[in-house]
């Protein structure tokens, strides 16, 4: 008796910390909307530096074409691969990391990070037409 909740006792704290880590907030097969989900985040967080006046690294990410062109490291979006993406991956670094996004010390939120990674993952969907503004524009496009 002792041993089997001694054995409970440590499978329970063995496997809290995982059960912690799981994001319940997306079902499974629900997908991930890019215009209300990831657009904002890539305009907040990506487009200060990448886009069409200042292409740090090689990268614009306004539209679907160039986003999907990649920089100067290749692609940056592997359809239904986030960790072999360079967009996500750069994400999870620590920012002791020089090559760390975003470069502010505010990292993106475990929701944001989950968005990004579940987009790729259901095949980095983005609307034709649909483009980018960077937040240097947004009251010149927004009003």
């Amino acid at each position: 008796m002792k041993r089997t909740c001694f054995f409970t006792a440590a499978l329970t704290a063995l496997l809290l910390p995982a059960c912690v880590l799981i994001d319940f907030t997306r079902l499974k097969n629900e997908p991930v909307d890019f215009v209300s989900e990831v657009k904002p985040i890539l305009e907040a967080r990506c487009l200060e530096c990448h886009h069409s006046r200042y292409v740090f690294a090689g990268l614009n990410l306004e539209t679907k074409t160039l986003a999907m062109k990649g920089g100067r490291s290749g692609p940056v979006i592997v359809a239904g691969a986030p960790h072999k993406s360079l967009i996500y991956k750069v994400l999870l670094l620590g920012h002791d990391n020089p090559i760390a996004m975003p470069p502010s010390p505010d990292p993106l939120s475990r929701e944001e990070e989950q968005a990004i990674h579940d987009w790729i993952l259901q095949g980095a969907k983005w609307p034709d037409g649909v483009r980018l503004v960077p937040p240097q524009d947004w009251k010149k496009s927004r009003s």
